[in-house]
Parts: structure tokens; C-alpha cells; sequence
């Protein structure tokens, strides 16, 4: 069989557009597109056709459904920023016929570097302009092969070629802003992040991809990094730039943090790393990391009128920062992280009680030094950032019987629920949490742990409760390019 992955042609410009983002149409040139799609996919053997949700996927299949007399299929698994082993469940579920899927620019590379790496041949550059498709040969759950179909020039629209690059996008069409990436090299996962960047720090994301490497584990077993797993790691970040090339990004900053910074050959793995993806890997000492974390909550959530207190639970650290609007008046970075706390400590599923008053109790000896600093600066605002505490309020909201959202941004924890989650999921198994709606599987072991940190920190410091941030230190990273960050003479 062969699926077709069809990247949405192009829409009107956003400032053009009062509307919902979901109802936002294919422009003039979108239109032609979509009828070269048509023609392109005349003589293929395409037997279903699903699209996104997205007016713009719709508006971009239709031709093709119109001619072929079918009817189109809608998937919300294909929406823009869906997670990416949706859209591979869905693809995964595909019967034997030939099927024409239409998404988004940042599903269909994180779709394909997937696919990748589970075996599947990529011929050329990893690239997904809008009009164009990637036609993958082979079963639904392996395809073997994948190869890309360049969206036709204007010129080529009006001949009815089949060559060139896509055209530039017309005055009332969408116009690509400054697209860069981060290349976050984190102790428990590699994460990409594209946007689209105004200089004015308006971001939007293009592509996503993650992959769990769990360095932070590695280093608690000993101070170096296992050969296999520094092969795993370069490869990865390679990748994952082939994702950050895919989703058209003109630059890309990979910034590590504290699995490769207080490895014995953490500076060793950077370097091949950096020559791998063919761009220079700046390592961030703790106190540069809380500041750009805290530079992020400053652009994204209301601080108020008072001193707020950031907080960024990551997989071998936990960065804090105390600060308002003008930057960080204190900052503190903590061997606290998820990853390393769960290597060291946690040996047991479910988590004894024992373990859990260790994990508690190295909670709060690494606060000590540090509880009356922050109590004298007297933040009346609680900010968390980091895969954990995004993964703890999906689990809250499920408890609170309503569907887990894909954007947590200032969402409000109460420190009474975060406890009642934490018990819940100290008495569960990792099977029971698998299972738990809200939960993902792959932070299914280690939440429990991000839990008990994240009650402790809260109850040590007196803290009503937490205020989801969806911006952190990757974002912080393009605030800084823009030049929207007040430069530190230490780094």
C-alpha cells in the first residue's frame, strides 16, 4: 500500500484573520495548490482520504475528495499540535488500502522522524513546505520508504508543471515571521521546538519532537555517560535536526543542560554532538538556565505587581528564580531533578513509604540553606515550568473529571490537589498508571517521584499552590536571540 502525507496548502496571513485559528482558510495561491494536489494525486491510488479538523487541511483535500467522488474523513489525531504517537496510531491503524492523510507542518516531520527510526528509508532532505507531499511506501505499520513531492512553482501551477519551489506567499496569505529552533539537550529527554518569531517575542509554534533518553539516570549511576547511550544521544540530535531542517528553520540553538553539564565527558558528548548537527552546543550553567526559564514566565503569564517565584523541575535539576518584570532578583539551580531523584532513591514500584520520606527528606535538606532568602523576598506568585509539572496537571485535571487539555498555560494548582495526586499515584502501580487518564506512558514511572518533589518543595516553602507556565527555558532561549533578555556578563 502507499500513504500519502499532504502538508496543507497555503492559508491567509493570521493578522488577517479575526477569527478561530481553525477556521482560518486557504489563501488565493492555497486554492491552486490544492487543485495541483488534485491533479498530482489524479492517477494514484489513493482509497481514503482523512484530514485534519483544520478549515485549511479541509479546504486543501477537497479538490482531490470532489474528483475521486469519496467521502472525506476527519481526524482530530491529525490536528496541529497533536501529539505525535497519535497520529501514529492512527497511521498505524490503517487498513490495506492507499490512503491520502492531510496535516500540519509540525506533525508530518515529527511523523517522519519516528518513522525513521524505526527502520523507514528517508530518501533526501527532511523537508515539508506547504503544498507538498511525502509518499511513503509499504504497510501502514512499517512503511519501508519515504519520499517528497515539492509543492510546484506558480509558474508550474499556470503550466501545470510539475517542478519548482512553492511561491511566495501574496499580500493577503500567511508570511513566514523569523522561524528558528532550540535544540534542548535535557537530562531526561532531547526536545525540539520550532516557532515562528516576532521581534517583539510573539511565538508560534511550527514543530514539536521529543525523544526520552533519560541521561540524568545515567549519570546517577556513575559521573560519565555510557558509551551506547552517548551513541543513542548523538544520534538523536541528529534527527531531530533533520525535523528542525523538515520544518524549514533558519536557526538552530541546541543548549544543554545538567546531565551534560556535570558529566565527566559531558563537554566530550557536546562537542560530537554539536559536530553531528553541524551547529555549536552552548551549555548553560545553572544560574543562566533559571534566568532564561524566569525571562519566559515574564512574556508569557501575569506576575502582578510583586515578586514571583519561578520554578522549573527538569530531569537533573530544579532551577529557582525570584523576580518581576525586570528580571531575576535571586537564583538558585538544585540536584533535585525527577530523572537523578528516581535513579537514586526509587527502587521499588510502588514506591515504599520509606523511599518516599528519602525523597522528601533530600527535598528539603537541598532547600534549607535557601528557604529563608526566599521567604525574606516574600513572592506572592508561584510559577512551575517542566515536563512534571505539565504531566501532574493533566492527571488534576482528569481527577477533576474533565478532559486533560493540550495547554496548561496558567493553570492553577492548588497545593491541596497536588497532594491528593501524589498519594494517588505513590499507591498505584506503573501498569495502574499507564492507564490513569491524563497520564503519559512515558512519564508514567517517573511521576510519582515529580510528584512527591513538587508537594515537598510546596510544603517546605509555604506555597498555596503552583501556576502553570507552557513557556520555559526554550523559549527563554529565542527571547534571549531576540534580544528580549538582559544579557548576563558571567555567561
Amino acid at each position: 500500500m502507499t500513504i500519502f502525507l499532504v502538508r496543507h496548502a497555503k492559508a491567509l496571513k493570521r493578522s488577517r484573520w479575526s477569527g478561530s485559528d481553525r477556521l482560518r482558510p486557504v489563501g488565493r495561491s492555497g486554492h491552486a495548490q490544492a487543485r495541483r494536489i488534485a491533479a498530482r494525486l489524479a492517477e494514484a491510488p489513493v482509497e481514503r482520504v482523512i484530514s485534519s479538523p483544520y478549515l485549511r487541511c479541509r479546504q486543501t483535500i477537497e479538490p482531490l475528495v470532489a474528483a475521486r467522488g469519496m467521502r472525506l474523513e476527519i481526524d482530530e489525531r491529525l490536528a496541529e499540535g497533536e501529539q505525535t504517537a497519535k497520529a501514529l496510531e492512527l497511521l498505524h491503524g490503517l487498513d490495506a488500502r492507499s490512503t491520502a492523510l492531510c496535516s500540519h507542518g509540525d506533525v508530518i516531520p515529527a511523523m517522519l522522524c519516528d518513522l525513521e527510526e524505526r527502520g523507514m528509508r528517508i530518501d533526501g532532505e527532511l523537508r515539508c513546505d506547504k503544498g507538498s507531499i511525502w509518499v511513503l511506501d509499504g504497510p501502514a505499520r512499517a512503511p519501508r520508504r519515504a519520499r517528497y513531492l515539492p509543492p510546484p512553482s506558480r509558474r508550474a501551477l499556470d503550466r501545470g508543471l510539475d517542478a519548482g519551489p512553492s511561491p511566495v506567499a501574496s499580500a493577503d496569505e500567511e508570511s513566514e515571521e523569523s522561524r528558528v529552533a532550540v535544540l534542548d539537550l535535557g537530562s531526561t529527554s532531547f526536545h525540539l521546538l520550532v516557532v515562528e518569531a516576532t521581534a517583539g517575542g510573539a511565538m508560534r509554534p511550527v514543530a514539536r519532537a521529543r525523544r526520552m533518553l533519560r541521561l540524568g539516570a545515567a549519570i546517577a549511576r556513575g559521573r560519565r555517560i555510557p558509551d551506547a547511550v552517548c551513541e543513542r544521544a548523538v544520534e538523536t540530535a541528529r534527527r531531530l535536526r533533520r525535523v528542525a531542517v523538515g520544518a524549514g528553520a533558519e536557526r538552530l540553538f541546541p543548549v544543554a543542560t545538567a546531565a551534560l553539564r556535570e558529566a565527566e565527558n559531558g563537554r566530550s558528548l557536546a562537542d560530537r554532538i554539536a559536530r553531528a548537527i553541524d551547529a555549536p552546543v552552548r551549555t548553560l550553567d545553572g544560574a543562566r538556565e533559571a534566568q532564561l526559564m524566569f525571562a519566559a514566565f515574564s512574556h508569557r503569564v501575569a506576575l502582578g505587581p510583586g515578586l514571583a517565584l519561578g520554578i522549573d523541575l527538569g530531569g537533573g535539576s530544579l532551577e529557582l528564580a525570584v523576580g518581576d518584570a525586570q528580571g531575576v532578583r535571586w537564583e538558585q539551580t538544585l540536584p533535585l531533578g525527577v530523572t537523578r531523584l528516581h535513579e537514586e532513591l526509587v527502587d521499588a514500584d510502588p514506591m515504599p513509604r520509606r523511599t518516599a520520606r528519602a525523597v522528601c527528606e533530600r527535598v528539603r535538606g537541598a532547600l534549607r540553606p535557601h528557604r529563608s532568602e526566599i521567604a525574606r523576598l516574600r513572592p506572592s506568585v508561584w510559577i512551575a515550568t517542566g515536563g512534571t509539572a505539565v504531566a501532574l496537571a493533566r492527571r488534576i485535571t482528569a481527577r477533576r473529571g474533565l478532559r486533560p487539555t493540550r495547554s496548561v498555560n496558567e493553570l492553577f494548582l492548588p497545593a491541596g490537589e497536588i497532594d491528593d495526586a501524589r498519594d494517588e499515584l505513590l499507591r498505584s502501580s506503573h501498569a495502574e498508571r499507564r492507564q490513569m487518564s491524563g497520564v503519559s506512558r512515558r512519564r508514567a514511572d517517573l511521576l510519582p517521584t515529580g510528584a512527591l518533589i513538587l508537594s515537598t518543595l510546596a510544603d517546605e516553602l509555604g506555597l498555596e499552590g503552583y501556576t502553570l507556565s507552557d513557556w520555559g527555558l526554550r523559549e527563554g532561549v529565542i527571547l534571549e536571540w531576540l534580544g528580549l533578555v538582559r544579557s548576563d556578563p558571567a555567561v
